[in-house]
């Protein structure tokens, strides 16, 4: 309400809209109360509607609802005593949806704005689906059956018109990939953009979009696109045809009305008349000046028409190139930032363990310098290792070749294992390092571990980083109810009396190679990436991020997300123990296929530190060789590097699965090829398990580990 008095907003104008259907008038009291005080005055019956309400358990078992009045949606909630006033009110509501199908789309756009009205959120069947599309690079094939200008045509053997453009809008937002096939076929299953409920098959064979036309916002062109939408074979995958749908939904309507003036900027006027006296001559000429007029005029329009459709070519072609010029200037700058980042970061750890080499050299007699410069290689090799990893890990998640999987886990016990690996970073600046999960009453959820676990680690990493000697860094763990039944809302909370931020830095906290102060201003090793990882991560697990930050202060992070509360059907029943006794390595048989000779020595060296029996192949050829050479149970593992000469680890692992089918010796793949495709490339060649370099001892362990007890012979 204004100071004037005057009411506005959503629920306002939509009671007045129920008002030209119901036999009701409306008075509007106990807004400015809070929201526990209205449901009491409904109760107590000094009011006797309250709206817009979510439907809960909670509510339905104090209050009626009447049918949706919102998108999301939304209700009005009534006494259970009223029943004579919701059968009105649902009778209103219901005149108001047949009669005015868009009221509701109207009013949230004018209360809320375009971009309050988002009905293309994608759920995650549909990202899955996007997800396997993309990646395996496939190609939608779309047609009309019998559409002409301006709805669909050939343009010197290229495919334009209205049809097409919207489709387009719809693939682009989607990153879909389709080719336009001339022909209709009814034999072959394609995607008609002209589609109505009316087709051959109707909807035992067709899944129809809503129309183009889903709202009545292009006055004066009522004829176009009318009943028209697109039909999807029943065949296809209908996570397919629930992205269309939304598409087409969320294409605003101004976008809509600028395909359809593209190419139908006029009308064809109606010249239609009587011929009052066919025999008169004078009418006879007078008919024909008038064709002559009507033909001149026919072809002006004609011509004005084709030099706005020339005009609006030249002009789309116009912004595509500013478009072009534009991006390709960002794209030039992005990579000159990406590497004058990389460059700097790359030199400076690189530089310390050359130098720290060459002072190890120096001292060599000096046991307590060598062991000081080991340590400091050591530290710069594990910072130039994260640097790696994490652009590999920003590269993947922009590709798409990130999948998050949930599990059942012990979330308290999973928090703890990543706090305690946090330590020992904590400890070189004396930090004391705080953790408090008593706040959470379900430990065991479903959840995406794996993403959360690095989202939490690079919050804990910044913190470390940026508190000074003797500070203090806390992470705790609050659970909260959820209005989803069966999940809980956790809110991770990490806090430290750091540095702090600038607010003006906080708006650009998740740019890839963000940094407020560059590392050598502030004497802090890091790659800018962290939180751009965060972010992306956190988006795909649909978690918030709150970030509250001041310049000498410190800084609090809340991540918040929902899990499902695990129960007994969640426990996988494969799920096995990867804990192992190093005893049950000693004596294995090993053979080791590495063509870099200080690879080889590096991992001779940890292998027989555990008692195993070491066996080397340069290539692939000699170890397929080898393996020929011996009984099938000769080695009881091979670790196998993937490029090598003569023969790569791909080709000698499908000889060696040739050779013995009935024989299944693990063997692991040990490669410097870090990313997803690569590891799907050694498990088709039949490799077990795909492991990146450098060569993490305690993994490589575990994973032999478990593949040896859980070799069996397949014959």
């Amino acid at each position: 309400m204004s100071p004037k008095g005057e009411k506005s907003g959503y629920d306002y104008e939509m009671y007045r809209g129920l008002s030209r259907y119901a036999n009701l008038n409306f008075q509007f009291v106990g807004f400015d109360k809070s929201w526990d005080d209205m449901l009491k005055m409904l109760e107590n019956g000094e009011i006797d509607m309250v709206s817009p309400a979510t439907r809960t358990k909670e509510l339905e078992e104090r209050f009626a609802f009447s049918r949706p009045v919102g998108l999301y949606p939304d209700y009005i909630i009534l006494r259970k005593s009223d029943s004579s006033l919701l059968a009105e009110i649902d009778q209103a509501i219901r005149e108001m949806d047949l009669t005015e199908p868009a009221w509701k789309n109207q009013l949230y756009r004018k209360h809320f704005g375009e971009d309050a009205l988002d009905v293309s959120a994608l759920s995650a069947r549909e990202l899955a689906f996007l997800q396997d599309f993309r990646s395996k690079d496939k190609m939608l094939k779309v047609t009309v059956r019998d559409a002409v200008f301006p709805y669909a045509y050939i343009d010197q053997g290229v495919p334009r018109g209205i049809l097409l453009d919207i489709f387009a809008e719809v693939a682009l937002r989607n990153g879909l990939k389709y080719e336009f096939v001339k022909t209709y076929d009814t034999k072959k299953p394609l995607i008609v953009l002209d589609g109505s409920y009316g087709m051959k098959g109707g909807d035992d064979f067709w899944v129809f979009t809503p129309q183009y036309l889903h709202e009545q916002v292009l006055a004066g062109y009522d004829s176009l696109l009318y009943g028209m939408r697109v039909a999807v074979p029943r065949e296809y995958p209908r996570e397919l045809v629930s992205i269309l749908t939304k598409g087409i939904l969320s294409i605003p309507p101004n976008v809509v009305r600028a395909k359809i003036t593209k190419y139908a900027g006029f009308r064809m006027p109606d010249y239609a008349g009587e011929l009052m006296h066919e025999q008169s001559r004078i009418a006879v000429v007078f008919g024909s000046i008038l064709g002559l007029l009507g033909i001149v005029l026919v072809g002006s329009l004609v011509w004005i028409a084709f030099r706005r459709k020339l005009k609006n070519r030249e002009d789309e072609l116009d912004s595509r190139l500013r478009e072009a010029n534009a991006f390709a200037a960002e794209a030039k700058e992005a990579k000159s930032k990406f590497l004058l980042n990389m460059s700097h970061d790359i030199r400076t750890p690189m530089n310390a363990i050359i130098g720290y080499t060459e002072r190890a050299e120096r001292h060599i007699d000096n046991r307590a310098d060598i062991l000081d410069a080991l340590r400091k290689i050591r530290m710069s090799g594990g910072y130039l290792l994260q640097l790696i990893e994490e652009v590999l890990d920003m590269a993947k998640i922009e590709s798409g070749q990130i999948t998050l999987k949930e599990r059942m886990v012990n979330l308290t016990s999973c928090m703890a294992e990543l706090c305690e690996s946090c330590e020992p970073m904590m400890k070189q600046k004396n930090i004391s390092f705080i953790w408090e999960f008593s706040e959470v009453k379900n430990k065991f959820v479903m959840a995406n571990v794996n993403a959360l676990r690095q989202i939490l680690y690079n919050i804990i990493s910044n913190s470390q980083k940026f508190t000074t000697y003797g500070g203090r860094v806390m992470f705790t763990i609050e659970e909260r109810p959820c209005q989803v039944d069966g999940y809980a809302v956790f809110d991770f909370e990490i806090s430290d009396n750091g540095l702090g931020m600038s607010h003006a830095f906080l708006e650009h906290i998740y740019d890839e190679f963000a940094r407020e102060q560059s590392s050598t201003q502030s004497g802090v090793m890091g790659t800018g990436l962290g939180m751009a990882i965060v972010k992306r991560l956190a988006d795909m697990m649909g978690a918030e991020i709150d970030i509250q930050s001041e310049i000498g202060l410190g800084t609090t992070v809340h991540v918040r997300t929902q899990f499902k509360i695990a129960t007994e059907n969640d426990v996988d029943p494969v799920a096995v123990n990867t804990a192992y006794d190093e005893d049950c390595l000693k004596e294995k048989r090993i053979l080791l296929v590495e063509d870099n000779e200080f690879n080889r020595e590096i991992a001779q060296d940890l292998l027989h530190d555990h008692q195993m029996i070491v066996e080397v192949a340069e290539n692939g050829l000699e170890a397929v060789t080898k393996v020929r050479d011996h009984a099938p149970d000769y080695y009881d593992c091979i670790l196998m590097d993937v490029q090598m000469p003569v023969m790569d680890g791909y080709e000698a692992t499908r000889a060696i699965r040739k050779m013995y089918p009935g024989c299944h010796i693990p063997i692991i793949a040990v490669s410097a090829n870090a990313f997803e495709e690569d590891r799907q490339k050694s498990l088709a060649a039949g490799m077990d398990e795909h492991l990146p370099k450098p060569f993490v001892v305690a993994k490589v362990l575990e994973t032999m580990n478990s593949l040896m007890q859980r070799k069996v012979n397949v014959a």
